[in-house]
């Protein structure tokens, strides 16, 4: 065993299934395959699902694809640091929000750096993150004038989201875990 190998960053191309996309049953196709790359592929860095091409999404296959995904993955059903979307446009963007805000979660549009979803809370959050870079729980704490418990419920949703990842900190002197987090980035970075 290699400890030194490096994550995949995988890209996940939606448009494959077509420029239309609807129904569940689909949305299930899609999961699944998208399930079936990342399993066969390993732990990945970054996964970047990119909907470019796609014209339009109806609710119902958007929450079977993406909202059921988002699910496994705050489950930790999915070993994978961090998860982006790209290619959105208007009505992808709107497919996407809708189903989020409804189940209660939220996802990373790489192109605006805006989180989508049921948001109104953690888009502060997020951005403060953004200008910390790598960070503990305190600092972003006191950079938002916010309790602790308050800043650990927060960078818990973002982690389960896949906006940011979450590493043990090297032990603390008073005992108990501490975290570093910071924004999911490719190994490969060019």
């Amino acid at each position: 065993m290699n400890p030194t190998k490096q994550k995949a960053s995988p890209t996940f191309a939606v448009h494959g299934f077509g420029t239309f996309l609807f129904t569940r049953t689909t949305g299930i196709t899609v999961r699944s395959e998208l399930e079936k790359q990342l399993h066969s592929a390993g732990p990945a860095a970054l996964l970047t699902i990119d909907f470019t091409g796609v014209e339009a999404m109806t609710n119902s296959f958007t929450d079977e694809f993406l909202g059921k995904f988002y699910v496994a993955l705050a489950a930790g059903d999915n070993d994978v640091e961090g998860v982006q979307l790209v290619g959105l446009n208007e009505e992808t963007r709107d497919a996407v929000t809708v189903c989020l805000e409804r189940r209660k979660q939220i996802a990373v549009d790489a192109a605006t750096h805006d989180l989508l979803g049921d948001a109104a809370v953690l888009a502060d959050t997020y951005q403060q993150a953004r200008k910390l870079g790598t960070f503990r729980t305190t600092a972003l704490s006191e950079a938002l004038q916010i309790s602790l418990p308050n800043a650990n419920n927060r960078l818990k949703r973002l982690v389960e989201a896949g906006a940011l990842k979450r590493e043990r900190a090297p032990g603390p002197e008073h005992g108990g875990k501490e975290f570093t987090y910071a924004l999911p980035q490719a190994h490969e970075d060019t």
